[in-house]
């Protein structure tokens, strides 16, 4: 399995158990399950995140790949931290797990296709040895 498309699947499948979190929790309770779903959702979506870290920067230096890739997540997560505060955490992480399933659907939906940049031929552009005759 290429790495690239590891993140999005790990990040779908970590909204997805913090969204079931936050529905059980909705729907009268989780039971003794919801901090198995917290914890499975944490986890997925640490390897995502460590994915989408490790994208962030060149493929030639390996070191610094390696220290982003555990850096952002851990970023991420204190964010998370403090966007909560003393609030309903069940409810945040459904919205944080939520927005993760949307972004990771869509990331797998269009792929990891960048679009080709358009090139104009003719006239507008400088005017050098290719000058139109």
């Amino acid at each position: 399995m290429d790495v690239r498309a590891l993140g999005p699947v790990a990040g779908l499948l970590g909204g997805l158990c913090w969204v079931t979190r936050w529905v059980g929790d909705l729907a009268g309770g989780a039971g003794g399950w919801g901090d198995s779903f917290r914890w499975a959702g944490i986890g997925l979506l640490a390897v995502a995140l460590a994915v989408v870290g490790a994208g962030l920067v060149s493929r030639s230096a390996l070191w610094l790949r390696l220290l982003v890739a555990v850096a952002f997540p851990l970023l991420v997560g204190s964010l998370c931290s403090v966007v909560g505060g003393g609030g309903d955490a069940v409810a945040l992480e459904g919205v944080f797990g939520l927005l993760a399933v949307v972004l990771a659907a869509g990331f797998l939906v269009v792929g990891h296709r960048v679009a080709a940049p358009v090139v104009q031929r003719g006239g507008g552009g400088a005017r050098g040895s290719h000058a139109a005759r």
